[in-house]
């Protein structure tokens, strides 16, 4: 019995691999805005048939032909937006799990697969990892074909994997990657050089999340990290403004046709974002893209001297239900195509909290080795 809502369709036993490989032994969850064959992708929606997928997504496919089982699908947000899943979080009924990926991080969490493959447009992927206390690995835009899923923003939108261990995220990501050897399982890496990011951006954080890293701070100092404040020099705050533009106006675009015979079958704030980027002017989208490249650019110069930088992954422990939480703090890696992580870091109670760490675009043995560092310090 699926009591906290975690699967969107499970047939009544998981097949059996169909071959050998590095995921044997992996049970896989997808989420249900990529294609399964045999298997229907529902995104959520009442608007979406019932009538099993004809053909796995090129991803799936790596992941059977490596030798994983795939579970069944797992519950996301409405469209992979802003509706809430009637995913249940397995920590606080009344608190969210996250949100786009919801399903996916409770099945993980609670041990129902061994991990997911998701998407990423906002912080689709690490912010419910935080607030679930798994990782979420969201590499390098690009890193593996998206063919086969329900685009959001088609030029942000990222393939994600959420587990309970980096070396999991890593086989995983290995077996799906245009080039597996950027992910190959961490070894015992050196100490790392970790940028701690000190901007008015990341400030407004609670002091649950504000002690959480202060503690992993100080642990990887005293592990003998290489450990240094850094400050961007970008305008993260314009980052976040620019990535609405270009997700609602593209989203928007997306569903046009769709939105304007069956408005009333959105959600609120579905309805509230295609609005938005229905109405977005071509000025306003030329200058959050020239926002974007900039960004882009100044921000891989920073990262280039780094192993990772770290960051909150969410300013305040999971919140009420009603919501999928903040995404601020993801949203500017994001945008960027730069890969990003959430790795368990501590609790606020009994709600998870979690740091994240971000790489240089296609930086990914680093970060992996970074991330597989700190969750050996962290004890995760």
């Amino acid at each position: 019995m699926d009591a906290l809502h975690a699967w969107a369709w499970r047939p009544d036993g998981p097949a059996p691999a169909t071959a050998d490989g590095p995921l044997s032994g992996f049970v896989l969850g997808v989420k249900d805005v990529i294609d399964v064959a045999g298997m229907p992708t529902r995104c959520g929606s009442p608007l979406t048939a019932p009538d099993p997928a004809a053909a796995d997504a090129p991803a799936v496919a790596r992941l059977r032909a490596a030798g994983a089982v795939i579970a069944g699908k797992t519950r996301c947000t409405e469209w992979a937006l802003n509706d809430p899943a009637p995913t249940i979080s397995p920590f606080d009924a009344d608190r969210t799990p996250g949100g786009s990926s919801a399903g996916s991080a409770v099945a993980v969490a609670t041990g129902g697969c061994t991990a997911t493959l998701d998407t990423q447009t906002a912080g689709d992927v690490v912010r419910p990892a935080a607030y679930n206390g798994v990782v979420g690995l969201k590499p390098t835009a690009g890193w593996a074909t998206a063919a086969g899923g329900r685009a959001v923003a088609p030029s942000i939108d990222t393939l994600g994997v959420l587990a309970r261990h980096v070396r999991d995220a890593a086989a995983v990501a290995a077996a799906i990657a245009d080039h597996p050897g950027r992910f190959a399982p961490p070894g015992r890496a050196a100490a790392p050089r970790i940028g701690v990011l000190r901007d008015p951006f990341t400030d407004r954080v609670g002091d649950a999340v504000r002690a959480c890293l202060a503690r992993a701070v100080r642990a990887f100092s005293a592990a003998g990290a290489d450990v240094h404040d850094v400050s961007t020099g970008v305008d993260l705050a314009a980052v976040h403004a620019a990535h609405r533009v270009i997700t609602f106006a593209e989203c928007a675009s997306l569903h046009r046709r769709r939105y304007r015979d069956h408005a009333e079958r959105y959600g609120p704030r579905a309805r509230e974002l295609i609005e938005r980027g229905l109405g977005t002017s071509a000025r306003d989208l030329q200058e959050a893209g020239a926002v974007r490249r900039d960004a882009a650019e100044r921000l891989g110069s920073l990262l280039e001297g780094l192993d990772a930088l770290l960051v909150p992954a969410v300013p305040e422990p999971a919140p009420p239900r009603a919501t999928t939480g903040d995404s601020r703090l993801q949203i500017p890696w994001t945008l960027c195509g730069l890969p990003s992580l959430a790795l368990p870091a501590g609790t606020a109670g009994p709600l998870p909290l979690g740091v994240q760490l971000v790489a240089a675009r296609n930086a990914e043995p680093e970060l992996i080795a970074a991330a597989a560092w700190c969750e050996r310090v962290l004890g995760t």
